[in-house]
């Protein structure tokens, strides 16, 4: 199960929903988004096969094909071979490692408004089956001052690649959405258990509350 932190709504558990197979992968279409200041990629409802039609584009440099793409990581964090299984953001070769506890890995800064409310990601759980991996969501408030806040800690309960169920994270940035309309953002992934060793792959944010 997911446990966000004490300000987060309660979501789904997390799981690879069974669901009916849809026979090819859905088009990507080149559709740039702008609200409150932000400017979104391409987007895609790359999770249809889990039932979810919303529409994602891919956060920077997060199907790690081209290295880590502008993301910072640390304490063993790294790209390694092996793509999650499903394919989501087409085939691949490449993800994200975090091998022990001490390993951080931390996405390029990018621009969220109201209207980017959730994302989603493939996670592998490698080690104990009752290890946790903390997401936390970096910014900065009204004041300028730095702050973070954990908002998930995934908890898959196998070794199987899994997708997270959606992770709500606009509510922590009311204050800056209010003062600008938008706000620049980071997440920091973080082994929190005494035998993290993880794999992520292909993040994914939704902007347009398309549910």
């Amino acid at each position: 199960m997911i446990e966000y932190g004490k300000l987060a709504r309660r979501l789904l558990p997390l799981a690879v929903v069974a669901a009916a197979a849809v026979g090819a992968s859905a088009a990507k279409a080149p559709v740039a988004q702008a609200a409150l200041g932000c400017t979104y990629p391409s987007m895609a409802p790359v999770f249809l096969r889990w039932l979810d039609p919303s529409s994602y584009f891919l956060a920077p440099g997060a199907n790690f094909e081209n290295g880590l793409g502008g993301w910072t990581a640390s304490g063993g964090a790294g790209v390694v071979s092996g793509n999650e299984t499903y394919n989501v953001g087409g085939p691949g070769s490449q993800s994200l490692a975090l091998p022990t506890t001490s390993a951080v890995a931390t996405t390029p800064t990018f621009c969220v408004s109201v209207d980017a409310p959730t994302l989603r990601l493939l996670v592998k759980n490698n080690g104990m089956s009752d290890g946790q991996l903390a997401v936390y969501m970096n910014f900065q408030d009204a004041n300028g001052k730095l702050q973070q806040v954990k908002v998930a800690a995934l908890k898959p309960g196998n070794t199987s690649w899994n997708l997270t169920a959606p992770i709500v994270f606009a509510q922590y940035l009311s204050l800056p959405i209010l003062k600008s309309g938008y706000a620049n953002v980071s997440f920091t992934f973080k082994p929190n258990d005494t035998h993290g060793n993880w794999q992520i792959d292909d993040m994914y944010v939704d902007p347009c509350i398309s549910r």
